[in-house]
């Protein structure tokens, strides 16, 4: 019976883990979906929660901190991730130095006041774990927001190229992508770059201030591939056209490498489950009869 039992959760486990693997890229959906909730509420969750208190009891003393570069660094991945209207560089600090530090001594002291107490390396690893939590936010909506950005980027590419054989100019095209496709974040930033070129910015600082503020490989070659035919005066439309072509040819290689990384990755079930599961459901009553139990 328990060898059975242990066959069974061998069993269970396997299978979860395959459902993980397999329903990932629904939740990466789901995160995209609470990520564009949080950004409409202006910050939510533990964020909002604790925004007054490391607004008023961290950040006057964490904004005297000397970190300019990780300060440069922290800014462009907030402005990628698409939460610049939720966090600044300031609340990001601020908010890391709360979790890290203030929440665990307050846990702490709570529990010392109650005439009980934690072992420190739980206290270390609250520590550990509520400092690097608000960075590994930042790079999770980073991350959702490129894939979206990536699986919306042909479509805008071949609209691109549509419009310009058409006769369109290149003004023209990007704003015929704003009406015609569906809302995104790559959308989202080429109306923003639109509005910047109406304000006076010149188109090439335009295209290169949008792909700095995706910080995305894709994005930033497309970009500099058209500021170099826009300057050099050559076809818009031929270069797009060869641009979907190469995005399209490197969504299909990262297809096939995920399609060979996925039976790779159902060796650990397959070998360390369900092999032991099958093993112990038909050799173990084998083993039992010869050690005399019934």
């Amino acid at each position: 019976m328990f060898l059975a039992l242990i066959g069974i959760g061998l069993a269970g486990g396997s299978t979860f883990y395959i459902s993980w693997n397999l329903f990932s890229g629904a939740l990466e959906n789901a995160a995209a979906d609470r990520l564009d909730q949080a950004k409409k509420k202006n910050g939510s969750g533990l964020l909002k929660l604790s925004r007054p208190l490391f607004r008023g009891l961290v950040q006057p003393y964490s904004q005297k901190l000397k970190l300019e570069d990780w300060r440069k660094d922290a800014k462009r991945k907030i402005i990628s991730a698409g939460l610049e209207d939720v966090m600044d560089v300031e609340d990001l600090i601020a908010f890391k130095i709360f979790m890290g530090f203030v929440v665990p001594l307050a846990i702490y002291t709570y529990f010392l006041a109650m005439g009980g107490g934690i072992p420190l390396w739980i206290l270390a690893g609250m520590m550990l774990i509520g400092f690097i939590y608000p960075s590994l936010m930042v790079s999770g909506a980073r991350a959702v927001r490129h894939e979206e950005i990536k699986l919306q980027l042909p479509f805008v590419i071949d609209l691109l190229t549509l419009s310009t054989e058409a006769g369109l100019d290149f003004i023209g095209a990007l704003q015929k992508v704003v009406e015609k496709t569906r809302p995104g974040p790559f959308v989202n930033e080429i109306e923003r770059m639109l509005q910047e070129i109406r304000l006076g910015t010149t188109r090439a600082d335009a295209m290169r201030t949008l792909a700095w503020r995706i910080d995305l490989q894709e994005i930033s070659s497309l970009i500099a591939v058209l500021v170099t035919a826009d300057q050099m005066g050559s076809s818009l439309g031929d270069v797009l056209r060869v641009q979907s072509d190469l995005i399209r040819t490197q969504r299909f290689t990262a297809a096939e490498k995920k399609g060979a990384a996925a039976s790779q990755k159902l060796l650990f079930p397959l070998i360390f489950c369900i092999m032991p599961a099958v093993f112990i459901m038909i050799f173990g009553p084998v083993a039992l009869s010869f050690l005399g139990v019934k």
